[in-house]
């Protein structure tokens, strides 16, 4: 690999490497800057845009985005992305008020999602807004699926999860707890969409 050239500002204007590390391709230059102006919801909305759980990110995320940093070219170490990722989570205001909500008027589409892990939240989340009415069918008396069953508490507080959850699922989703579904037939039968 040549070495980086960081003389000119046509090396600061690019696409960074970073977002393309990140599989949701966030906006980490941006989110960094609103940080670094102490805009912390603005962060964490941004953040938002391409993950719906930046929280939990802040925590667990294997950080693809560092090692391909610009900054670990030029100097020791890449900017540890994933903690500033928390660090807008964590000292965010109240933002229910910027978070999507489900309009009245629903499209007549009825949608089943098996489990409440971060899948099924995350279409929740992406069709909620849209009009859809969304059924989530969890086999469990809790949501969050792998992300509360294997992630350790040190390491992703309940207290964490629950939130960034329930942004998702106050948005009117039909929750249904300690509901398996044992045939994908019966369910279909149901008539979703």
């Amino acid at each position: 690999m040549e070495p980086t050239k960081t003389e000119g500002t046509e090396y600061f204007h690019q696409v960074v490497d970073c977002q393309w590390g990140c599989p949701a391709h966030t906006d980490v230059p941006e989110y960094i800057r609103l940080i670094a102006l102490g805009r912390f919801s603005d962060a964490y909305m941004l953040n938002r845009k391409s993950n719906v759980f930046p929280g939990i990110l802040g925590r667990v995320c294997d950080r693809p985005c560092e090692p391909v940093c610009r900054r670990g070219r030029v100097e020791d170490k890449p900017v540890a992305i994933c903690r500033l990722k928390r660090v807008a989570a964590d000292n965010r205001g109240d933002i229910t008020s910027r978070l999507p909500v489900a309009p009245k008027q629903k499209n007549g589409k009825r949608i089943a999602l098996v489990g409440a892990g971060c899948a099924s939240l995350t279409v929740v989340n992406d069709l909620m807004p849209l009009g859809y009415e969304c059924v989530i069918y969890e086999a469990l008396d809790k949501t969050g699926g792998l992300m509360r069953t294997n992630i350790p508490a040190f390491r992703l507080p309940a207290s964490v999860l629950d939130e960034e959850i329930d942004y998702i699922v106050d948005m009117g989703a039909d929750l249904r707890l300690n509901t398996p579904v044992n045939s994908m037939r019966e369910l279909l039968g149901e008539g979703y969409d």
